[in-house]
């Protein structure tokens, strides 16, 4: 999956404007301009388009998390190396942590963009790679829980 995917589909779900994300991006002490922004969200047949490398999007995930969680008392900044990869195994668990999700609810998520899956289904897409029972997330599941999780979120906003 193309990290530029992620980035806009997480961005359309969460309902974050360009604004919002630049202020994400800004916990991490990277400032982007509008333009900058919007070239990341573009699609690749789109003029200006700008490739987003793996290690932006885990610096992008990590701000979310200490956006929404509050940053860790006495802990140090985290520093990602350029060379950084993210499967989409690690933008699971990093959304899953970022709004504090036990299984139901992100069963629940995915349940709203029509995916039903089995608790140990689920649970092998959370182990570490090599372990007997892990399992790669495929893209088509990303975008889904993507998806689902921002219905998810936007139900429980409205329920309140």
């Amino acid at each position: 999956m193309r990290t530029n995917d992620i980035f806009r589909n997480i961005t359309q779900s969460l309902t974050l404007d360009t604004a919002q994300v630049q202020q994400l991006f800004s916990l991490a002490d990277i400032e982007l301009s509008e333009k900058e922004v919007a070239n990341l969200l573009k699609t690749d047949y789109q003029p200006g388009f700008e490739p987003m490398p793996d290690y932006v999007l885990l610096i992008f995930l990590n701000s979310l998390i200490e956006q929404q969680r509050g940053k860790k008392e006495g802990a140090e900044k985290t520093v990602i190396e350029k060379h950084a990869k993210v499967s989409n195994n690690d933008v699971l668990k990093k959304l899953r942590v970022a709004f504090n999700l036990h299984e139901q609810q992100v069963r629940e998520a995915l349940g709203l963009a029509t995916i039903e899956l089995t608790k140990s289904d689920l649970a092998a897409l959370f182990r570490k790679p090599g372990h007997v029972h892990f399992k790669a997330c495929d893209d088509e599941l990303v975008l889904d829980f993507i998806e689902g999780l921002g219905l998810w979120l936007a139900a429980r906003k409205a329920s309140e």
